[in-house]
């Protein structure tokens, strides 16, 4: 597979992500998502399976708004260094240490927990578990007449994870960061997405949920992003948020018949 080339981020990008979200009222075409964290979740019940086997007590209730604080802890560093730090494969491990410190485990007892959920991402991708809400949301939007696509860093697994959670057929592209050869937020790989399925930029919506990846490279693509917010980590953030998948129905105004 191709290496990731370098990507094209800067601080002023990083800066665009909390403006205020693009008001173009135009008819929306497509829809592009993040795969991890806006379709699929962690497996939480086996993040905590892993724990007990060394001896460590994890309530897997309180992951889900544990990975707010891992969500916000790669946008400070992006933020300190003016790009997001490293790939997806070398933000893996650090992704896991913050969401359990987030989970209030001491870091004493953390790092073996991380080299095991590493061992058990790699075996099998722990972002696997589809949202309540996923199949229905895609369903109506595809019945609206909307083209779409999946934009995500992940590891060459993406088609793979979207087969498993029964969602592959609600998409007309499906883009890998591995496979492609470049991640978010570098404009290129959106822009790849947007050829794919046939719209441009203006009349497509990216909905991710990590600001300084999701939301700055959809922007800085020219499209609309949407935040889904579910750990609502992302309250003073000036972008366009949803709080569970299944609103973007409404917000993109199917259920009214049309996208807008």
């Amino acid at each position: 597979m191709p290496e990731p080339r370098a990507l094209c981020y800067t601080g002023r990008v990083l800066s665009e992500a909390f403006r205020d979200a693009p008001s173009d009222a135009a008819s929306i075409e497509a829809v592009l998502f993040d795969l991890g964290g806006v379709l699929v979740h962690l497996d939480y019940e086996a993040i905590a399976r892993e724990a007990a086997q060394l001896g460590v007590t994890l309530d897997a209730a309180r992951l889900p708004r544990a990975e707010g604080h891992a969500r916000r802890a790669i946008d400070r560093r992006a933020g300190l260094l003016g790009e997001v730090p490293g790939t997806d494969a070398t933000r893996v491990p650090s992704y896991f240490d913050d969401l359990l410190e987030g989970a209030g485990l001491a870091a004493e007892a953390r790092a073996a927990l991380v080299a095991r959920l590493q061992a058990h991402h790699r075996a099998r991708n722990l972002w696997r578990v589809p949202f309540d809400d996923a199949r229905a949301t895609l369903e109506r939007l595809r019945g609206a007449g909307l083209r779409l696509g999946v934009v995500s860093n992940a590891d060459g697994r993406a088609a793979a994870v979207l087969a498993e959670a029964g969602l592959a057929h609600a998409f007309d592209a499906v883009l890998d960061s591995h496979v492609e050869g470049v991640e978010k937020p570098d404009a290129e790989i959106f822009r790849r997405a947007l050829a794919r399925v046939g719209a441009p930029a203006a009349r497509a919506v990216f909905v991710g949920d990590i600001l300084s990846i999701d939301v700055a490279g959809a922007r800085g693509a020219g499209m609309r992003p949407i935040l889904v917010d579910v750990a609502s980590a992302y309250g003073d953030a000036d972008v366009e948020r949803i709080g569970r998948l299944h609103e973007l129905v409404a917000r993109l105004g199917v259920a009214s018949g049309r996208a807008s």
